[in-house]
């Protein structure tokens, strides 16, 4: 393991073949794979070469991207999930050294988190594109900011959390990207049903792409103990992510099908 190369192929592998912990993969490496890797790393080392190579992740990640063409593709999802470092009641403010970490709610699962949220932009069948990091407590509307700023006439479905006619206003006339959402009850023109099934598959899309990293990355819980060492990791871990949803675009199916299960 001498070459980034060959550390990069390890970081990669580790997260699409599921093993959650470097120290567990590494003995499996050494006992399985040692013909391919003679060059043996420990663990303290290779932590510290696969932080350093986060930069290398993520453009990586680009480049393939590139390969599947969705930069041309005009419809996006836009949702956030929850990424916790710590059990919400032993949150407090000298948490490691996790800036920005703050304590959150996800409607979705009725419970509180402490951590940040991980927000993203996908292609209609689940390629996630862009992405952003935001604390727990952030206003969701910022990070979209933040992963649309590239971007320019797109057209985004996303959920309640961004219902901002002016903002979305703003952002339509800024960059000419349109985001759609679904009404409030209590708003006076609803959408007809059809659109509301639309944004409903939209969702059911999306929150499959998030099943599926945390079901076989553990997106969720990435076990990162500084802000280095969690964005490190969740590159990893979005790079494994499209490099597996290009096989099976390749394939013929679906980025999801590894997951499991499809909307």
């Amino acid at each position: 393991m001498g070459s980034d190369s060959e550390v990069l192929t390890l970081i990669l592998a580790q997260h699409a073949l599921g093993f959650p912990t470097e120290r567990r993969w590494l003995r499996y490496v050494q006992h399985n794979l040692r013909a391919l890797f003679p060059q043996q790393l420990g663990q303290s080392e290779f932590n510290r070469r696969a932080r350093n190579l986060w930069g290398a992740l993520e453009e990586l990640r680009k480049w393939v991207l590139a390969q599947m063409e969705v930069r041309t593709e005009t419809f996006r999802l836009l949702d956030s999930t929850p990424v916790q470092v710590r059990h919400w009641r032993r949150h407090g403010p000298g948490h490691l050294r996790l800036a920005g970490a703050a304590l959150g709610y996800c409607a979705a699962k009725r419970e509180t988190f402490s951590g940040y949220r991980l927000l993203v932009l996908t292609t209609l069948d689940g390629v996630i594109t862009d992405w952003t990091l935001i604390p727990a407590n952030a206003d969701e509307r910022e990070g979209a900011d933040a992963v649309l700023e590239d971007s320019t006439n797109l057209r985004v479905l996303g959920d309640k959390g961004f219902l901002d006619g002016f903002w979305q206003a703003e952002l339509q006339q800024r960059q000419g990207i349109v985001v759609h959402t679904p009404k409030r009850v209590n708003q006076k023109e609803p959408h007809p049903p059809e659109w509301e099934a639309l944004l409903n598959r939209a969702r059911c899309l999306v929150e499959t792409s998030f099943a599926q990293a945390k079901a076989f990355l553990g997106l969720e819980r990435p076990g990162a103990r500084t802000l280095w060492g969690l964005g490190s990791r969740l590159r990893a871990k979005l790079a494994a992510l499209t490099l597996l949803a290009r096989v099976n675009r390749q394939a013929e199916r679906s980025p999801l099908t590894i997951a499991g299960f499809a909307c």
